[in-house]
């Protein structure tokens, strides 16, 4: 299966990889908090079941990645390579995130049409609009057992 988990142990090896993919894929929509969310990530936290990092290689060659810290109440976000985008590559790292998570959140810029689409296939539900973090009109989106107490207390 081209979805593999990046450990704690390969977290140092690959991390300034996968913020060069970041950068490079993610089209200006991961914010500098996320990256440096990412730049400091002690390797130990990914032992952690609500702290996750995910690629998908075919061939050796990074397509998409997605990391999710705090279940995504802390961090989410996720890059596909620009030449893969359409083959359902982020829908798969959401379900395998979905399939080995109790629950994932995600804030959703209203601008950003990949995202809620991937958001609704795999069963997200809207369930909060707030100012983001660039000061976008955002949606909380929850799967699994979300619930809305957890990111809005």
């Amino acid at each position: 299966m081209p979805v593999r988990k990046i450990t704690g142990e390969q977290l140092p090896a690959v991390r300034g990889k996968l913020i060069r993919f970041f950068k490079l894929h993610g089209d200006k929509r991961i914010t500098s908090r996320a990256l440096a969310w990412f730049e400091s990530l002690p390797p130990d936290e990914l032992k952690k079941p609500e702290n996750l990092i995910l690629i998908y290689v075919e061939e050796k060659r990074l397509l998409g990645c997605l990391a999710v810290a705090d279940y995504g109440i802390k961090e989410s976000f996720i890059a596909i390579h620009q030449e893969a985008r359409q083959l359902g590559i982020a829908k798969l790292l959401v379900e395998y995130t979905l399939d080995n998570t109790e629950k994932l959140y995600a804030r959703v810029a209203l601008d950003n049409i990949p995202s809620m689409k991937t958001c609704f296939a795999v069963g997200m539900v809207g369930f909060s609009c707030i100012t983001g973090p660039t000061g976008k009109p955002t949606v909380w989106m929850g799967a699994g057992n979300w619930r809305k107490e957890d990111v809005d207390p």
